[in-house]
């Protein structure tokens, strides 16, 4: 299985010390059925090999909630791994559970659905093991090494620098066999895995035959899934597979057409999985990416449609990551929300598209304040000048290009501050044609 589609690379996996990276922070917890079988231990020993990570172990009492993650039990899951997480200032937590004669394994990290970035691996998206993994205090290396992996992917989104050691352990991964004893059922699964750590590590470079192999990757873990599982596996596979296209559009010489109308299938398929009545931070997460994805799609085809598209799923994840919980993510949604509407206003020329543009503008300014973000804010200031500018020039109405200049003025002054020469001459510049507008108008 690893062989065959990945390609060997001689290479050698280096400790943080000799990077000058930290050791990852992880935390491993679950239960068992009667609490007697040591999962936590068998999965820190196994991570201990590779002195790349920080561990430690801890049990959890009423699991029995978790085994079904749909509904409440799921926020309770998210909560309750966050309060770990935040407690044990770690890295990444590992949940072990045991359903029958297999265990589940899931991954969280503190920014999970905080954060609109890729690598993206769901809460939702499990790992199942045989339980005679567990019972000799030993994982297989393959697995050991597909978990290790794992971390790394996840950890990329706090700090880039542990691409080369997620490179090479992906380069060790493939010089692997399949693990002996290894059912059909856990293959879909281990196959997702592997497709999400492959991407993860060739993000930077993921070229026509990255995209090959990983695609098959996912194509055999769906032949292989069973089912009769629940939709979690199929969802799982199409937000990886909307990922690996995702990627695919910063290579060289990219079809961007047809990535991008690959990604957005597997997105939404995906989301018929994750529906947000019953999963809403994953069919948020979906939102999110879907609006990232019209947008390019709308400044390569210049289609309007698209662009209401990518406003569309906007306001679908601003229903979902709300400004209490998600503060940080709301306020990006809204920035974006921003330059779609001002983009599609100017296109329609419609005022009330505009001053909508600018409230989600206002809205973000309540996250992003002058003290506490002050050239995030000055960014903002400009862009409501630039909405305010250009809907008073089609409007022909001197107190609208007026307003622009009065927020023109505020960006300048915190740019000002910030010692922003470059931003000071543009603004300059637009507040003359301001001017030289207000004073044509007045004739």
């Amino acid at each position: 299985m690893f062989p065959s589609f990945f390609k060997h690379n001689k290479k050698h996996l280096k400790a943080p010390e000799q990077t000058g990276l930290k050791k990852i922070c992880v935390v491993i917890t679950g239960a068992d059925e009667n609490a007697a079988l040591p999962f936590q231990k068998a999965v820190q020993n196994a991570l201990l090999n590779f002195g790349l990570f920080e561990t430690q172990t801890q049990s959890e009492q009423t699991f029995e909630n978790f085994l079904d993650l749909s509904n409440k039990n799921f926020f309770d899951f998210l909560d309750s791994g966050l309060k770990i997480l935040r407690k044990e200032q770690a890295d990444i937590l590992i949940r072990l559970y045991q359903q029958g004669n297999f265990v589940r394994v899931n991954f969280q990290t503190p920014d999970m659905y905080m954060a609109d970035r890729l690598p993206f691996l769901s809460l939702l998206s499990c790992l199942y093991l045989p339980i005679s993994y567990f019972q000799e205090m030993s994982l297989p290396s393959e697995i050991s090494a597909l978990i290790a992996s794992t971390l790394l992917s996840l950890n990329l989104r706090k700090d880039e620098r542990y691409t080369p050691l997620l490179q090479n352990l992906v380069d060790l991964l493939s010089k692997n066999k399949s693990p002996q004893g290894i059912e059909a059922q856990y293959m879909a699964h281990i196959l997702n895995f592997l497709a999400f750590n492959y991407m993860s590590a060739n993000m930077s470079h993921f070229e026509k035959e990255n995209i090959k192999l990983a695609v098959n990757l996912l194509r055999v873990a769906y032949q292989k899934q069973n089912k009769n599982d629940d939709s979690f596996i199929e969802g799982a596979l199409l937000t990886t597979l909307g990922e690996i296209y995702q990627c695919a559009l910063d290579s060289k010489n990219a079809d961007h057409y047809s990535l991008l109308e690959h990604a957005i299938e597997s997105y939404k398929k995906a989301q018929k999985h994750f529906n947000r009545y019953v999963f809403p931070y994953d069919y948020g997460h979906l939102s999110i990416m879907l609006a990232k994805l019209y947008f390019r799609f709308f400044k390569l085809s210049d289609d309007s449609q698209t662009l209401r598209d990518a406003v569309f799923h906007l306001r679908e994840a601003e229903k979902i990551f709300t400004q209490t919980r998600f503060p940080t993510l709301w306020a990006e949604i809204k920035h974006s929300l921003g330059i779609y509407l001002s983009l599609l206003s100017a296109r329609s020329n419609n005022a009330e598209i505009a001053e909508l543009a600018i409230q989600s503008f206002r809205d973000e300014e309540q996250i992003r304040t002058p003290s506490q973000a002050p050239e995030k804010w000055a960014e903002i200031e400009f862009e409501i000048a630039q909405t305010y500018y250009h809907l008073g020039r089609r409007i022909l109405k001197i107190e609208t290009i007026e307003k622009a200049v009065e927020h023109y003025g505020n960006a300048f002054d915190m740019y000002a501050k910030l010692q922003k020469n470059e931003k000071l001459k543009q603004i300059e510049r637009l507040v003359q044609k301001a001017d030289e507008e207000i004073m044509r108008l007045e004739k």
